[in-house]
């Protein structure tokens, strides 16, 4: 009796603690031509990148860097996050502006495999309209 209560005891002390949305959708997300076909003609060390920063359980800032012609970013504040199935949404002052979910992804080298992409589409009288499909690279 005492090695099984031991035992469980052990495997809650290293089972991971659930995770928070924006702990899932955090990280650096890039693009490629298999992705975005618009890009066929860009180096690779110049296409555009994005990375989800946690503000809070449910929000993050985003960061949009445009390494073509000219260095831009763009940052976009207090985004929130909805899961809706294996989705996550992405809102800003109640706007949809993108998704995150798991999909078939082809790496820079063509190779395929599942990975979380993310989709942005954000209309903006006040800076350029950011378009954006990209995969996780990093956490």
């Amino acid at each position: 009796m005492l090695a099984t209560t031991a035992a469980c005891h052990r495997y809650s002390d290293v089972r991971p603690s659930p995770l928070t949305l924006a702990d899932e959708a955090a990280g650096v997300y890039q693009t490629n031509v298999y992705l975005d076909p618009a890009y066929i003609a860009m180096p690779a060390n110049k296409l555009p990148a994005v990375e989800l920063k946690a503000e809070s359980d449910s929000t993050v800032t985003l960061m949009y860097t445009k390494q073509y012609p000219n260095k831009v970013v763009q940052r976009i504040a207090h985004i929130g996050l909805n899961s809706q199935m294996e989705v996550i949404q992405l809102t800003v002052a109640g706007l949809n502006i993108g998704s995150l979910q798991k999909d078939r992804v082809f790496t820079n080298y063509g190779m395929e495999k599942t990975g979380k992409v993310l989709r942005l589409s954000v209309a903006s009288p006040l800076q350029e309209n950011l378009g954006f499909t990209g995969y996780r690279t990093t956490n």
